[in-house]
């Protein structure tokens, strides 16, 4: 009997998951690892921040899911690979042993390169961290996110709709970004969402995050802005597990797969999602989109893998919808270079999000 090991609990391994409940082997064995029983979706994150959804609504109990699939669930996190001897071991002393392996980990949410940050940075990633994470951001007074991307001005909007609706407006959101806010999206975009931000009392401070004390962001221009919590959303950061094994992986440290989402050097591993990067495409987005749709063509290589059957190749989208969720049940649209804000966009986010969750039992 050969062994399929799926890591963590990403949208990609909750498609195979799912798939096998439809698709049973007896010639085939598999496995979840996750540190926690709870996977928590992403999407629903700002949702979850601003009170839309409540916390049953935005995660998926993965040992319900495997019970279901027929696999096996075990609660731990993987400490290391020995891709030679096809071991993972994991924090409880574990060891498995696994004929093709795959890896949906998810990405990191600091960064080694601002002096200070790691003492005092607010974790929500892994994701299971991100209920009680969420409760401190309630509660902070002065609240700052470091990063210009979706998913930081998308969670400070959601936090300060929050705030509002709750009367604390005393309390403040700040975004300090060193570049435009959502600067793939291009100009018309960034000075959109920019516009949206502050109408809706957002403070935003362009500069460079250099260090992090218990009270202050300091910037490469001068300023000083003092915070209760601090939060790094500026970019994924690669999972320390690859950087400790033999493994190939990008300069940053994401685990390096080829076209068929193998590793370039071990074609029994397998990586999707944030925790991976495409060689031939490396500037693919590290975001959901990409993960639900690597999700099918992931299926089909780990089964073809196990049996030495035919495996398909992974094409990214050169462009794709993307929706964030701003307050008040309004949605920022993108697509391209297009954009648009409207209380219908976040409807059709969030007939999406609860679509997704629905195929997973919530």
């Amino acid at each position: 009997m050969k062994t399929i090991i799926l890591v963590g609990g990403g949208h990609s391994h909750l498609h195979c998951i799912k798939k096998h409940i439809h698709n049973l082997n007896d010639h085939v064995k598999w496995t979840l690892i996750s540190p926690s029983r709870y996977q928590y979706y992403s999407g629903m994150f700002s949702g979850y921040t601003e009170g839309l959804y409540t916390l049953e609504e935005t995660r998926i109990d993965l040992e319900k899911l495997c019970e279901e699939a027929g696999c096996e669930f075990v609660e731990s996190s993987v400490l290391s690979i020995d891709p030679d001897q096809q071991h993972l071991l994991t924090d409880k002393g574990d060891i498995f042993t696994y004929d093709v392996v795959s890896f949906d980990i998810g990405s990191r949410n600091d960064s080694m390169e601002i002096k200070g940050l790691n003492e005092h940075n607010l974790l929500i990633k892994p994701n299971y961290r991100f209920p009680e994470q969420i409760k401190k951001l309630h509660n902070s007074r002065k609240t700052v996110f470091i990063g210009g991307g979706a998913a930081s001005i998308e969670m400070a909007l959601s936090l300060r709709a929050w705030k509002l609706e709750n009367d604390f407006t005393e309390h403040t959101v700040t975004v300090v970004h060193s570049s435009p806010l959502i600067e793939k999206a291009g100009s018309f975009s960034s000075n959109k969402i920019n516009g949206v931000a502050l109408s809706r009392g957002v403070e935003l401070h362009e500069g460079r995050v250099e260090k992090v004390d218990e009270t202050h962001v300091y910037t490469d221009n001068g300023a000083s802005i003092e915070y209760e919590e601090v939060i790094f959303l500026g970019g994924p950061k690669a999972p320390p597990l690859f950087g400790s094994s033999a493994l190939p992986t990008d300069r940053n440290g994401f685990l390096l797969v080829n076209s068929y989402l193998q590793s370039v050097e071990y074609p029994n591993v397998f990586g999707a999602g944030d925790c991976a990067t495409l060689k031939d495409f490396p500037d693919t987005s590290k975001n959901g989109v990409t993960a639900v749709r690597q999700g099918p063509v992931l299926w089909k290589n780990l089964n073809g893998a196990a049996s030495e059957g035919k495996i398909f190749p992974f094409e990214p989208q050169k462009r794709y919808l993307a929706i964030m969720s701003i307050g008040n049940k309004n949605g920022f649209l993108t697509y391209g270079s297009f954009s648009l804000v409207s209380r219908w966009a976040w409807q059709l986010k969030n007939w999406i999000d609860v679509r997704f969750m629905g195929k997973y039992g919530t």
